[in-house]
């Protein structure tokens, strides 16, 4: 040390030569943390990425080429995803709008209302049908179904008849929309009644219906349009002195509108063969 002394950051006497730096020490005027490395500087052996002058963003710079940093004439990089949630006025981020589920994954309890005519001769009559059906969205479903048939030539015979049967649906989405369409079929019996001269009869008759409907639905409430098919295997004729006064052919074909509301809707449980596969019992 000089006879004057120096302080501990402070340059030496001028009778010692100052002692090299190592490379690995701070220079005089410090650096800056994001600051560029000099020209003079090379990447250390396996770098492939340095700091840009201006930095980087987090989720949306670009890695510079190997070898060199990023020059500030190089944009962004549009592959690269900007942070979740960005506005799409100050950038391009995802959505966070949820996807629509799959309606194959979806179980709906569904009950329907339809009103319309139905023809089995020239004659129409009027239709009213309930029915229930449970299963997927997009897939089978089980249905259930009541209804009434009401004559409009009650002049000599009061006939109402009462369609009654279950069945299966098979529904499927058109497109990508609310817009779905189902083709079923059912069986059960038909319940003829029938007020005469001569009293209230009652028959019971074998029935199937065979029903294609559209349906379209905003939330849990939709319309639906229905062609309605049926045979109930008999004709039946009703006489007055000889003379035939009210006759039905067993096939009939209706159309129908209505609105039906889905209840309950929920996740499917998985088919047999998908839990197999997941080792589930």
């Amino acid at each position: 040390l000089p006879p004057d002394a120096a302080a501990p950051l402070r340059a030496g006497s001028r009778s010692l030569p100052p002692a090299p730096a190592p490379a690995s020490s701070l220079p005089d005027d410090g650096v800056a943390p994001l600051r560029a490395p000099s020209s003079e500087r090379r990447a250390p052996p396996g770098t492939a990425l340095w700091l840009p002058v201006q930095g980087v963003a987090p989720l949306n710079g670009r890695p510079a080429a190997p070898g060199g940093p990023l020059r500030p004439d190089q944009g962004a990089d549009p592959r690269a995803p900007a942070p979740v949630g960005s506005s799409p006025i100050v950038g391009s981020g995802p959505s966070l709008t949820p996807e629509r589920p799959d309606p194959r994954a979806l179980r709906v309890v569904r009950l329907e209302l339809l009103v319309g005519p139905v023809w089995r001769i020239r004659t129409a009559e009027a239709l009213i049908l309930a029915s229930v059906e449970v299963g997927r969205l997009q897939g089978f479903s089980g249905t259930f179904h009541a209804g009434v048939f009401v004559a409009p030539d009650r002049n000599f015979v009061g006939v109402n008849d009462f369609p009654i049967g279950g069945g299966f649906v098979a529904r499927r989405r058109l497109g990508k929309g609310s817009l779905f369409g189902s083709v079923g079929l059912t069986a059960g019996i038909l319940v003829h009644r029938a007020a005469t001269d001569l009293g209230i009869i009652h028959r019971v008759d074998p029935d199937f219906q065979l029903p294609l409907r559209f349906g379209w639905t905003a939330g849990q409430v939709g319309l639906s349009l229905a062609l309605l098919q049926g045979f109930s295997v008999r004709t039946r004729t009703y006489s007055s002195r000889g003379v035939e006064v009210w006759e039905r052919i067993p096939y009939r074909v209706g159309f129908a509108v209505g609105l039906h509301f889905d209840v309950g809707v929920g996740p499917a449980k998985p088919r047999r063969s998908a839990r197999d596969r997941r080792g589930m019992p």
